[in-house]
């Protein structure tokens, strides 16, 4: 896997982590947005290190 995909990927998680979460939140003060923000980065991290060593383990067993 190239790291623009997975850069995508991650980017992608984040964005929608936060979109799902405010929305679920009906909060929007700029506490809660920036809290949710790095709630997003923080998943979006451990998604891409998710995704890395599944396509690194993957790729092992072909």
């Amino acid at each position: 896997m190239n790291k623009k995909r997975l850069f995508i990927q991650v980017a992608a998680a984040i964005v929608l982590y936060v979109v799902i979460s405010l929305i679920l939140e009906k909060e929007y003060t700029q506490p809660v947005i920036i809290r949710e923000i790095l709630e997003g980065v923080v998943f979006g991290l451990l998604y891409g290190v998710f995704v890395y060593f599944r396509e690194k383990f993957k790729n092992k067993k072909e």
